[in-house]
């Protein structure tokens, strides 16, 4: 989702090859620990997209360190594109509520 996907269709057609089951699965989890919030664009049949909320975007730095990390560490490791490591989440200003997801 930080970089740029937000269907079910663009997820499974990333270079993880991650299988139906295991990504319905992942996304539902995190959907309950309130990371993404899920919404239908289609109703037949019903497709949705996600959408990370505020908690979902407050894992940016520490997503973007851990790529860094591997990067250097471990060879052969998927290199996100640059967008993604540029990205920056603004924080709230000072005087905005607290968003609760």
């Amino acid at each position: 989702m930080l970089t740029g996907k937000s269907r079910f269709a663009d997820f499974l057609a990333s270079p993880e090859r991650i299988t139906s089951s295991v990504l319905a699965d992942r996304l539902a989890a995190m959907e309950a620990a309130g990371l993404v919030r899920k919404s239908l664009y289609e109703r037949r049949p019903p497709r949705h997209e996600y959408r990370l909320t505020a908690k979902g975007e407050d894992l940016l730095p520490v997503l973007q360190e851990i790529c860094r990390w591997a990067n250097r560490h471990i060879p052969e490791t998927w290199v996100p594109p640059a967008s993604f490591m540029a990205r920056r989440i603004d924080p709230p200003s000072a005087d905005a509520p607290a968003e609760r997801d």
